[in-house]
């Protein structure tokens, strides 16, 4: 018993370092060397490049309880991510995206409708026709439209009337900005680092 009192004062120190200095300082090291390289901080300086190589097709989306929306056959498919940026803040402060992967009969590839600007700026088109916004590199890719790999679609439009509230598919101001700032964390948080290099940096 006099053995374990006698280091008791040298746990307690211990433990008292580890909470004050060790702990700290470790989140402060993966924060510096894992967080702060995980995305592609420099994404807003090629949206626009981004932007101005996508162009718009128009698609009839298939009713809600469709075989073509691939969450309605495969239970494991990712319908929504949150991309942690730090490993000390608040998990629901992290950014999120939102996704509707589905198959399109008319140009026979997947795509996948993304939102991430938060769940009440994400919009289900079911069983309407839309116009969708696709990237040329990516649908002339022949490792995108798979049912892995689906094109990404950054902003979707309804044709006959506005998928959204109050019109606002058709308030040109509202969508240019929606999509630029849905583009911007595309390329920064979803993107795949290796893929954003080959892209926009010669493959750097």
């Amino acid at each position: 018993m006099k053995n374990i009192f006698k280091y008791f004062p040298m746990v307690t120190l211990g433990q008292i370092i580890g909470t004050v200095i060790v702990f700290p300082l470790l989140l402060f090291l993966i924060n510096i060397f894992y967080y702060s390289n995980k995305y592609n901080d420099d994404a807003e300086q090629y949206c626009k490049e981004y932007m101005n190589n996508s162009y718009d097709i128009e698609v009839a989306m298939p009713e809600e309880k469709s075989k073509y929306y691939i969450e309605n056959v495969d239970k494991d498919v990712i319908t929504s991510e949150t991309f942690r940026e730090r490993i000390d803040n608040n998990y629901f402060s992290n950014p999120r995206g939102l996704f509707l992967p589905f198959y399109s009969v008319e140009y026979k590839k997947y795509f996948n409708i993304m939102c991430f600007l938060g769940a009440n700026l994400m919009h289900w088109p079911y069983n309407r026709k839309v116009i969708l916004t696709v990237n040329r590199d990516d649908m002339n890719n022949p490792a995108y439209g798979t049912k892995e790999n689906p094109v990404p679609v950054l902003k979707d439009i309804g044709v006959d009337e506005s998928i959204r509230d109050n019109d606002q598919d058709y308030d040109k101001a509202y969508i240019d900005s929606f999509y630029r700032e849905n583009v911007i964390r595309y390329l920064k948080y979803k993107m795949p680092k290796s893929e954003f290099k080959k892209r926009f940096k010669n493959g750097e």
